[in-house]
């Protein structure tokens, strides 16, 4: 993509951080390489990654890209809110919403109206402000320390967003999708995950993506292990929204973890099983996004304390 063509889609588009630290670019930099490294890993079973749109007719590779740089403004300017807030952290999560709503403005007319990053805005932009909050008072990254951030950050949104919501607003078109899978399932999303510090990334993702890489795979073979083994426990909203809960229950996580039994990604075995998923879930149609979203934070939570930071004056 030209540096033209994504000025022309960023005109007018307001940005909350007209200017950004040093330390806030490095953040934002290493998240939005998260997430062009999330699209590129494959196979990718159901999702978009560089060789296949995988379950999708309106996204590609290349639509993907696009839009992980037409939000990467925002998540810098993130990055900066955080080192900037005074008070409370549960005070952030405002700030970090409006910073959001210019990033899905960005990221619509980067792609033509096409919802390609809206969950990965969530997370990765909590991700975000939690490290720039982090650094300015640690004045040093780590994922432990981050993940409590965003648990801080996010106290009682569950509580706020969903449990006053009721069966009888089911049909209501105010609703966004995660909360009428809320209504209708009990299934918190990625507010919840948040809310409790990123458990699946912590629990799965991120010692997936170490233990794959000590053992010599490469970056995309230790992505693709990673994602297998976020996709055999989320509670993926966007499976059921696009699906079913029971497509989630009886198809993606008892496949994934057949994946892993055979050794994912370690194993040809477990290759197998994955390129096996992959031509299942597009056949039917199934696409575990809030899985990518959640191997971009693991993604970023691996790379984040090893930026070599300015020093802080």
């Amino acid at each position: 993509m030209s540096r033209e063509f994504a000025k022309s889609n960023w005109q007018g588009v307001k940005t909350s951080c007209d200017s950004v630290s040093p330390e806030a670019q490095m953040i934002g930099d290493v998240l939005l390489l998260a997430l062009i490294l999330e699209a590129c890993c494959a196979p990718a079973p159901g999702l978009v990654d560089m060789d296949s749109p995988g379950a999708h007719e309106d996204m590609d590779h290349e639509k993907l890209v696009r839009s992980a740089s037409a939000i990467g403004p925002s998540l810098k300017a993130m990055a900066e809110t955080g080192m900037r807030h005074v008070g409370a952290p549960c005070r952030l999560l405002e700030k970090v919403r409006s910073i959001g709503l210019e990033a899905e403005t960005r990221m619509y007319q980067a792609t033509g109206g096409i919802n390609t990053h809206k969950g990965a805005i969530f997370s990765l932009g909590l991700t975000a402000a939690s490290a720039g909050y982090v650094l300015a008072r640690r004045g040093r990254l780590d994922w432990f320390e981050i993940t409590e951030g965003v648990k801080a950050i996010t106290c009682g949104i569950v509580e706020r967003d969903l449990l006053n919501l009721s069966e009888s607003k089911v049909g209501s078109t105010h609703l966004s999708h995660g909360e009428r899978i809320y209504v209708t399932h009990g299934l918190t999303g990625a507010r919840g995950e948040a809310e409790l510090g990123f458990p699946i990334v912590l629990g799965h993702g991120l010692p997936a993506l170490e233990k794959a890489l000590k053992c010599g795979l490469s970056l995309n073979d230790a992505m693709v292990h990673s994602l297998i083994s976020i996709m055999a426990y989320l509670d993926d909203t966007c499976v059921v929204h696009r699906s079913s809960l029971e497509t989630l229950e009886q198809v993606v996580k008892p496949r994934a973890r057949k994946a892993l039994s055979k050794g994912g990604m370690l194993t040809g075995d477990g290759r197998r099983s994955i390129l096996l998923m992959d031509k299942e879930f597009v056949f039917l149609g199934i696409s575990p996004g809030g899985s990518g979203d959640l191997l971009a934070v693991t993604l970023a939570l691996h790379f984040l304390p090893h930026l070599a930071l300015p020093f802080l004056t």
